[in-house]
């Protein structure tokens, strides 16, 4: 197949490829986990393999797939080749530092959301749901060796925080942009991407993630800002979750700006808000330098 043969694809067209080729990467990755693993989820390691195979197959593979098929550079096509100042870097991974307690007190509001009675099955639902992923996710970040560690760095940030940004706004958002105007692409690319994780009680938290991921990349053409900051996100809960677990005493990273501590998340949510209008005004210059 010839690199970038459905670059002229229209927005439609492109849509279905991408549906048909995520279709087929979703089979081929079942096959390897069946083939590769024992599928049994009580055993964490299958787990964390099938989530291997899951983050390379998917969000990993399908973007460079679909990127050889619509560019004949796939690499500047997912906003790869982009560079940033390092000052760009350090501000985007001070922001997700200092809206942590913002990120808690809407996670807090979110989980206080009640839906009507009538709808109660469909509440209990999602809230068994939310409990048995908060099982998965506790049982794969507490560990108690450097080994495992690294592994889960390796695993739940990096590839996760890499393979998400390639697929959620590297294609998605990407697309949507061809159709849509870059704010109603980045807010549904965000909102598919919050509406996925399936944790009904973080999607508003997740979906202004993902909306800030979207707004990094519009701003800077540049897809490692918004992977910094979804890496770093994620990683800060895995070294919060092994420390807490090995026994260090430390403030719970999930509660600050929560309770008596609510200050804390009205003063990130001021300070974040700082951040990321430092970082639109010193993005968009550079944007506007670069394409002038």
């Amino acid at each position: 197949m010839i690199l970038g043969e459905y670059k002229n694809s229209r927005f439609l067209y492109k849509i279905i490829q991408l549906i048909v080729v995520t279709f087929f990467a979703i089979i081929f990755m079942t096959l390897l986990t069946t083939l590769l693993t024992d599928s049994d989820l009580k055993n964490i390691n299958t787990v964390k393999q099938m989530q291997l195979i899951q983050s390379l197959c998917l969000f990993v593979g399908v973007p460079f797939l679909m990127a050889y098929f619509w560019s004949e550079s796939p690499l500047h096509f997912l906003q790869l080749k982009t560079k940033a100042k390092f000052s760009n870097y350090l501000l985007v991974a001070i922001t997700m530092i200092v809206a942590i307690p913002f990120i808690n007190l809407l996670t807090d509001l979110n989980r206080q959301i009640a839906l009507p009675e009538a709808l109660a099955p469909v509440e209990n639902w999602m809230k068994a749901t939310e409990a048995q992923l908060e099982a998965l996710t506790l049982s794969i970040l507490n560990v108690n060796t450097i080994k495992d560690l690294i592994i889960n760095l390796m695993l739940v940030a990096v590839l996760a925080g890499l393979g998400e940004e390639l697929f959620f706004r590297g294609i998605i958002q990407k697309v949507l942009n061809e159709k849509q105007n870059t704010i109603i692409a980045i807010w549904l690319a965000a909102f598919i991407f919050s509406t996925i994780h399936l944790q009904f009680y973080g999607f508003f938290p997740r979906l202004l993630l993902g909306a800030f991921f979207g707004y990094l990349l519009a701003w800077s053409n540049n897809l490692w800002l918004p992977i910094l900051a979804h890496t770093l996100n994620n990683a800060l809960g895995v070294v919060f979750y092994y420390l807490s677990f090995n026994g260090v005493k430390m403030p719970n990273m999930d509660t600050i700006g929560t309770g008596n501590t609510i200050y804390l998340g009205v003063i990130s949510a001021i300070l974040t808000a700082f951040c990321i209008v430092k970082l639109q005004r010193e993005l968009k210059i550079k944007s506007t330098l670069i394409n002038s």
